[in-house]
């Protein structure tokens, strides 16, 4: 996947595995509720819906420490994240178990990596700014933080062209001539997100 620094928990393998399962054409209504969750930032919702155990955590918020590891609504998208890790790791193993090895000639784990990494980044910080409705389409997800933060067409169209590509797996609708020439529009999307540090951390 990506290196170490872009790393958080198991939030990479797990989601870019669904992803290959949709692109390999199977059905995921299974797990479509978690996937879904997950995918939205939605992890109070995905906590509930696992049932992982939560890792101790201390949080700092408004001036007080808490050292409280019950998952909350409020709780900021980092700590949903890190709070969702054994439930993450639960539900890679589930879906492990309901569609085995994918092998995907087209693209690589790395890529399928950031892939997750761009939506859930792009989320994070417009969730952050508080530009979001609930379950937000992932174009205007873009184009609201991306007014915030003055990015400019060019960087846009960029991130929206990335965004396609994602599209591309979920839907297969051939929004590129190739997945060579999707991946490359990705790249330059992904780029976008490291130059104006919009990651996750």
């Amino acid at each position: 996947m990506s290196n170490d620094n872009n790393k958080i928990l198991i939030i990479e393998p797990t989601v870019g595995y669904m992803l290959k399962v949709i692109k390999s054409g199977k059905t995921i209504t299974k797990f479509k509720n978690e996937f879904a969750a997950i995918r939205h930032g939605n992890y109070f919702e995905f906590l509930n819906m696992v049932k992982g155990p939560i890792p101790f955590m201390v949080t700092y918020n408004a001036g007080n420490i808490t050292t409280d590891n019950t998952p909350t609504k409020d709780d900021c998208d980092f700590g949903g994240l890190l709070k969702a890790g054994p439930s993450l790791v639960i539900f890679y193993k589930n879906c492990l178990s309901e569609y085995g090895s994918i092998p995907d000639t087209d693209i690589s784990n790395e890529t399928y990596g950031k892939i997750v990494l761009f939506e859930i980044s792009l989320r994070m910080h417009a969730n952050n700014d508080k530009l979001l409705n609930e379950r937000e389409d992932l174009i205007n997800v873009i184009d609201k933080l991306a007014t915030f933060k003055n990015l400019g067409q060019i960087d846009t169209e960029k991130l929206q062209l990335g965004r396609k590509f994602r599209n591309m797996i979920m839907h297969n609708k051939n929004q590129f001539p190739s997945w060579a020439d999707g991946i490359k529009a990705f790249e330059s999307a992904y780029e976008v997100l490291v130059q104006h540090q919009i990651t996750v951390i």
